[in-house]
């Protein structure tokens, strides 16, 4: 039996995705949460492959570092990639293209959670331009052609479980721009009405980010 172990902070964040999977998937993981972030990392990063969290540890010897290359490689083991090569390039790409809407709001995120400079109103308002000028309107007409209620048209896949993690943040920390994407609560409704994550969802700690 392969052992897994996901090493992350005591929150949602870049580790959430991870492990909505394996719960969805009914595979046993072991959840290793730094309570105490910044000072754990400290002590451990220069035994990651590239100093940083979340990292996957495969049978205690192979690390997998980078949040998204843990997704990918997560969902192909467990049927969350998409159904042929075609749609699994398409749900690769689907996840790029979150990554480009999380960098672009990252600023204003930076500053609610403490860790950024700035003026919080002119970021949400540069976060609302971006997503209403360059962004909702693809995310949304993709989500449509889709018929599915995900991105996929074969339909659960592992980047709604990011769009679905980013939506409760972005309602947490007031970040409008994201929360009022048509169909990032549409994803998000469809990924808490998932009977295979009923359970952990209804364990699961509340964290901010």
């Amino acid at each position: 039996m392969v052992h897994y172990k996901l090493t992350y902070g005591d929150a949602r964040g870049l580790g959430e995705p991870a492990r909505l999977i394996f719960h969805y998937a009914k595979v046993d993981f072991e959840d290793d949460r730094l309570t105490d972030f910044f000072t754990a990392m400290e002590k451990i990063r220069d035994q990651l492959p590239f100093g940083q969290a979340p990292v996957l540890t495969v049978d205690g010897t192979a690390m997998i570092a980078q949040s998204q290359a843990i997704y990918r490689f997560l969902s192909r083991r467990f049927g969350l990639a998409g159904k042929d090569d075609i749609e699994q390039a398409q749900v690769d790409s689907y996840g790029d293209f979150l990554q480009d809407l999380m960098t672009n709001v990252r600023p204003y995120m930076l500053v609610v959670s403490g860790h950024g400079q700035g003026d919080k109103e002119k970021l949400a308002q540069d976060a609302k331009t971006y997503v209403e000028t360059k962004w909702e309107k693809y995310f949304n007409r993709i989500v449509d052609a889709s018929g599915t209620g995900f991105l996929a048209k074969s339909g659960l896949t592992w980047p709604d479980f990011i769009v679905s993690n980013f939506y409760e943040t972005a309602k947490n920390i007031g970040l409008d721009a994201v929360t009022n994407i048509k169909h990032f609560k549409t994803i998000h409704d469809n990924v808490k009405a998932l009977p295979q994550l009923k359970e952990y969802f209804a364990q699961r700690k509340s964290s901010q980010f």
